[in-house]
C-alpha cells in the first residue's frame, strides 16, 4: 500500500467516525419541533367558521376557551376558572387572574363577551344564541349569562364554540382576525398556508408555565400510507394513522401506538332538498343498499352503528325501522320510483382524501344494483363550504362530539340547524316539535323518549345514514411524552415533552 492509498484510508475512517457521531449526536438531541401530519388543513383559522376538527386542534393551542372539557367531557378551567348555575336560567363564570393576549393586552370581561356575541352573526353556530337572552358584566371578573328558557346543554355547546378573543384587535378594520390570530394561548402563528401546513411557535411572553415544545408544524398529508411513512421515517413524530398500519406503528421501536375510542361517527348524507334525495323512497333505497359492515371493513378498527344517533350517549337507540343491508328491497324501491336498466339513478358524490375508500366501495356497491354514481373528490375546506350551503346531492362524511351533549346528535334532524349539524336539510315538523321537547326538560326520561321518536322518524326517512364509529389511532414517537387525547378526536400538546 502506498503512502497516498494510505491517506485516503485514514481519511475515510476519519470521516466515517465523524458521521458516526454526527449522527448519534443528532439521534440523542432533544427535538424542539413537532411535526403533526394530519389528514387535511382547512381554509381558515377561526375554528368557530370552520366546523373542522383538525383547526380546532390545532387553535386550541393558540386561544384559550371559556371553560374546557376533560376526557369524560367534564369541565375543566379555561380562561374562566369557577362557574356555577344560580338558577335554571341564569349561569355565572369568574374568570382567572394574569391572562394576556399576544399583543400585550389583559384580558377583561368584556374581551369575552365580544367573543360569545359575534357567535349572533356566524350562521353555523347562530342556533346556540337563540337561547342566550344576556351577557353581562356582573363584577370585576365575574361574568352572567341568562338563558331565555332551562337547556342544560346551551352553555356546554357554547363554551365548546367560543375561543376567547381581543375584541379591540378583532374589530380594527383591515385585521384579518380569522388567519392572523391573536390569542391569550402559549403559542403563536408563525406561517399558515391554507390545505397545506399551520406553523405555531411558542410565545415567549405566555404569563403561565411555558410549554416544553417551541414550534408545532401541523402538515397536510392526505395519504394514510404516507401518514404513516412519515412517521415511521421521523419526518413527523405524530400522525394520525389508518387501521391498516396499527400493527406496523405497534411492532416499531421507534413509535409508541395510542388508540382512543371516539364519538366519531361516519354517515352518508343526501340532501334532502335536491332530486334525487327529496324522495324518501329513494334515500331508503339508498340505506337497504348499504353495506355498513363492508365500509367498517375499509376503514378499519370500526364498529358498525345501529343507530340515528352516536352510540358513547344516553340517547342511544336501535330503532326497528332503521333499514338493514337488503340490496333486494333496495331494487324493489327503485323500481316502484321508475329507475331501472332504461333509467338508472344517477347521481353525484362528494367527498375529500380520507373517505375516498369508503365512497369507492360504496360506489361498487351500488354499481351492483345498477345505480351510477360519479365521486368528486374535493380540497377538504372546499367540501365543507359547499357542505354547509347545500350544494351537494350526496357526501360521505362524519361528525364528531366534542362537547359531551346528547342533543347535539339530535340536531342532525332539527331545522333550527341547517348548514351546520343539519347538512341533509331534513325538515319535519313533528322531530322540531320533539327537539323542543327534549332541550328544555331537566327529566331525563321525557329527553330518551323524545329522543327515540325522533330516531323513529329519521329512520323510517334516512336524510343520513350513520355508518360506523371508529377509533383513533395516533403514531406517535416514542421520545414524546405528555399527549393528551380524548374521545371527541382532540388531542393537545400543551403538556407534551420530548424526553
Amino acid at each position: 500500500m502506498n503512502r497516498r492509498t494510505r491517506s485516503r484510508s485514514l481519511l475515510g475512517a476519519i470521516v466515517a467516525v465523524l458521521l458516526t457521531v454526527s449522527t448519534s449526536t443528532a439521534q440523542n438531541q432533544t427535538p424542539t419541533e413537532l411535526v403533526v401530519a394530519v389528514t387535511a388543513i382547512g381554509n381558515t383559522l377561526d375554528t368557530t367558521v370552520a366546523n373542522f376538527t383538525n383547526t380546532t386542534i390545532a387553535m386550541n393551542h393558540v386561544y384559550d376557551r371559556i371553560i374546557m372539557f376533560d376526557a369524560n367531557f367534564e369541565f375543566v378551567p379555561g380562561v374562566a376558572q369557577s362557574w356555577e348555575y344560580v338558577d335554571a336560567t341564569t349561569f355565572r363564570f369568574t374568570l382567572g387572574d394574569g391572562f394576556m393576549f399576544h399583543n400585550g393586552a389583559p384580558l377583561t370581561p368584556q374581551d369575552v363577551i365580544f367573543s360569545i356575541e359575534r357567535l349572533r352573526d356566524i350562521p353555523r353556530v347562530t342556533s346556540i344564541m337563540n337561547n342566550i337572552a344576556s351577557v353581562e358584566v356582573t363584577g370585576d371578573a365575574e361574568i352572567t349569562i341568562k338563558l331565555v328558557e332551562p337547556n342544560s346543554s346551551t352553555i356546554r355547546e357554547l363554551v365548546a364554540d367560543v375561543p376567547v378573543m381581543n375584541e379591540v384587535y378583532a374589530t380594527t378594520p383591515g385585521t384579518d382576525y380569522a388567519n392572523q390570530p391573536i390569542g391569550t394561548g402559549p403559542y403563536v402563528v408563525a406561517n399558515y398556508i391554507p390545505g397545506d401546513r399551520l406553523v405555531l411557535e411558542r410565545w415567549d411572553d405566555y404569563p403561565f408555565a411555558a410549554p416544553a415544545i417551541e414550534r408545532i408544524v401541523f402538515r397536510t398529508i392526505p395519504e394514510d400510507a404516507n401518514r404513516y411513512i412519515a412517521a415511521e421515517t421521523g419526518e413527523a413524530q405524530f400522525a394520525v394513522i389508518s387501521y391498516h398500519d396499527v400493527a406496523r406503528a405497534e411492532s416499531n421501536p421507534r413509535l409508541n401506538l395510542v388508540q382512543q375510542r371516539t364519538t366519531n361517527t361516519a354517515f352518508i348524507s343526501m340532501n334532502t332538498q335536491k332530486a334525487p334525495f327529496d324522495n324518501t323512497n329513494v334515500r331508503l333505497a339508498m340505506a337497504y343498499a348499504t353495506d355498513k359492515e363492508g365500509l367498517a371493513i375499509v376503514q378499519g378498527g370500526s364498529t358498525v352503528i345501529d343507530s340515528m344517533t352516536p352510540t358513547m350517549f344516553s340517547t342511544y337507540y336501535a330503532s326497528p325501522d332503521l333499514p338493514t343491508f337488503d340490496l333486494e328491497r333496495a331494487q324493489q324501491l327503485l323500481a316502484a320510483e321508475g329507475y331501472g336498466p332504461s333509467n338508472p339513478l344517477k347521481f353525484e358524490m362528494w367527498t375529500y382524501g380520507a373517505n375516498t375508500a369508503v365512497a369507492e366501495t360504496y360506489q361498487a356497491l351500488l354499481s351492483a344494483i345498477g345505480v351510477e354514481m360519479s365521486i368528486r373528490n374535493l380540497e377538504f375546506g372546499v367540501f365543507l363550504e359547499g357542505m354547509a350551503r347545500g350544494e351537494y346531492q350526496m357526501l360521505s362524511g362524519s361528525w364528531n362530539n366534542v362537547t359531551g351533549n346528547p342533543m347535539s346528535s339530535l340536531e342532525n334532524y332539527w331545522t333550527g340547524s341547517y348548514g351546520a349539524r343539519n347538512i341533509s336539510f331534513f325538515n319535519n315538523a313533528r322531530v322540531d316539535e320533539l327537539y323542543t321537547l327534549a332541550k328544555g326538560t331537566i327529566d331525563q326520561q321525557v329527553l330518551l323518549d323524545a329522543a327515540r321518536e325522533v330516531q323513529d322518524i329519521a329512520a323510517a326517512n334516512m336524510p343520513i345514514i350513520p355508518t360506523f364509529t371508529t377509533i383513533s389511532n395516533y403514531a406517535v414517537d416514542a421520545r414524546l411524552v405528555g399527549v393528551e387525547t380524548f374521545p371527541s378526536n382532540m388531542y393537545t400538546f400543551r403538556n407534551a415533552r420530548f424526553e
